[in-house]
């Protein structure tokens, strides 16, 4: 049997689909979070300016995993950028779905402990982690 052949890129992309996937299934975006956040600082603040700002990080929030899965995708296409600016780029997008992704996990976890119901979330979280921590090894090993 003969030994892999894959870059440095095909593997970063492949472990990246898997992460982002795991992060979407295990759904730690911390959604509703965001949006109860924006509505506590719009009261506190009276800025309704802020809405917007937490409409960007709600739809960012919401789209983690898929940002992962498109970052990795970035690594491998075919698009007409050259590929320094391709994974550049895919680095960066990889990097604000794992952020988001991470927040979304922390909150998770402490709903589950002030819920008391953070048995019942250990799939959701082992899973987002799991992807959390393959979405970080493709941004890794990804070469310009």
């Amino acid at each position: 049997m003969g030994k892999s052949k894959r870059t440095a890129n095909q593997r970063a992309f492949l472990i990246g689909l898997i992460g982002g996937f795991l992060m979407l299934i295990a759904g730690i975006t911390g959604l509703s979070t965001w949006a109860a956040m924006g509505n506590a600082a719009i009261t506190l603040t009276g800025i309704e300016a802020l809405k917007y700002v937490f409409l960007i990080l709600m739809i960012l929030g919401s789209l983690g995993g898929l940002l992962v899965i498109f970052g990795s995708w970035l690594f491998v296409s075919k698009a007409k950028m050259k590929r320094k600016n391709k994974v550049s780029s895919g680095k960066t997008l990889i990097s604000i779905g794992a952020g988001f992704g991470l927040i979304g996990l922390i909150i998770l976890i402490v709903v589950g402990l002030l819920e008391d119901q953070l048995v019942q979330l250990m799939t959701g979280v082992n899973l987002g982690l799991i992807g959390l921590i393959l979405s970080i090894i493709a941004r890794k090993i990804a070469r310009k």
